[in-house]
């Protein structure tokens, strides 16, 4: 299975140039043989929208149904970061596409970074996870990763992938350079953690999009925020069961004594 991640951005307020974007993004994936394509968080709408509020989002949903349409045309699945409507309140999103075009899901981040998402959205409470090219795989959204317990439970869940729309902004780094591939390592999973590229209101992104395979391996590694491109990368999926073969963090986990 080939995984591609598109760092980049669209253009928040314009819907239409934003959905051509990625119908050409992922027209390029599927021409690279991937099965899978992530965008970051927000992609569609921009992440950053300061006064954003309820009726704010006019025209998502019918976005979305050209994203569908163009997954379809491709053939392959996508993973678009949105911001969402709902009757219920706004929701900070992922949605899934499988490569005939039907939606498999929608993930809503369930940890809300700082004050402004946290008094903009409203936290999701379950998990998303769909098959995929042989794979089970997970959705988290930027923030979700930084906690262990949320990563673990994919891969408890039988996740063989994680895939992480992110809008990681300056000075935070240290998430993206040093806790991502942890994540894969210490579960024995593949990751992919796709960024934002270049700057929003108030905000610096910084790239840094990886792959990251279940020894904690990078298979590939994007540049810094100012860089859009995509990068790819071939899961071997039988590889995290050689992983596992010797010591699996998951088993031993259940039969330490005390827990």
């Amino acid at each position: 299975m080939k995984l591609a991640l598109w760092q980049g951005a669209g253009t928040p307020g314009d819907l239409t140039a934003t959905v051509a974007a990625a119908a050409q993004a992922i027209d390029d994936a599927a021409q690279a043989g991937a099965a899978l394509l992530v965008f970051p968080e927000g992609f569609l709408t921009g992440y950053h929208i300061p006064d954003l509020a309820p009726g704010g989002l006019p025209g998502v949903e019918a976005a979305l149904s050209q994203v569908g349409a163009a997954a379809r045309a491709s053939g392959l699945g996508v993973v678009m970061g949105t911001h969402l409507d709902r009757p219920e309140g706004l929701r900070n999103a992922a949605v899934v596409f499988g490569p005939d075009g039907a939606e498999l899901g929608r993930y809503h981040k369930r940890a809300l970074f700082g004050g402004w998402e946290k008094a903009t959205f409203v936290p999701g409470d379950a998990p998303c996870r769909f098959r995929l090219g042989g794979a089970t795989v997970g959705v988290l959204i930027c923030y979700d990763v930084e906690f262990p317990e949320l990563v673990r439970a994919e891969a408890q869940a039988g996740a063989d992938l994680v895939v992480v729309p992110t809008a990681l902004m300056a000075p935070h780094d240290r998430v993206a350079r040093q806790m991502v591939a942890v994540r894969a390592l210490e579960n024995q999973i593949f990751l992919g953690y796709c960024n934002r590229a270049g700057t929003e209101p108030g905000m610096s992104f910084v790239g840094l999009s990886s792959i990251s395979g279940p020894r904690g391996q990078t298979l590939a590694q994007a540049g810094t925020g100012e860089e859009t491109e995509m990068i790819l990368a071939e899961l071997d999926l039988s590889e995290i069961a050689r992983e596992r073969a010797e010591a699996s963090y998951l088993d031993d986990l259940v039969e330490l004594p005390g827990l």
